[in-house]
């Protein structure tokens, strides 16, 4: 019985330890494409301990580029601003994210303001 118990122990601890270091690898991007009125607001915050991260976030209508912002940092990047629009029209907002040079894929959002 005491060696079912030892057992079932250190499988207990080894699968703690496996997902508390998968957490630390895997890179969190959160995008945001909001409307305030006429305004769209563009965000990406990019999260990755210890990693450079470099972002460029693009605000589109249809085939044209309206605005575009970009920034880099390490562990953790917000890249964010805003752009007067149209009322009834249809933004997408693009973002490229690397971080340590290779690319993260970030799903295009469509809003209509």
């Amino acid at each position: 019985m005491k060696k079912r118990i030892i057992a079932m122990a250190a499988v207990l601890v080894f699968l703690l330890a496996t997902t508390a270091n998968a957490a630390v690898l895997v890179t969190k991007v959160t995008p945001s494409l909001t409307f305030s009125g006429t305004t769209a607001n563009c965000s990406v915050t990019v999260r990755d301990s210890g990693k450079e991260i470099e972002a460029t976030v693009e605000l589109w209508y249809g085939n044209t580029l309206i605005d575009s912002w970009s920034d880099s940092g390490t562990s953790r990047l917000t890249v964010s601003g805003s752009h007067t629009v149209t009322k009834g029209r249809t933004y997408t907002m693009k973002v490229a994210v690397t971080v340590d040079g290779s690319n993260v894929n970030v799903s295009p959002i469509s809003k209509t303001c």
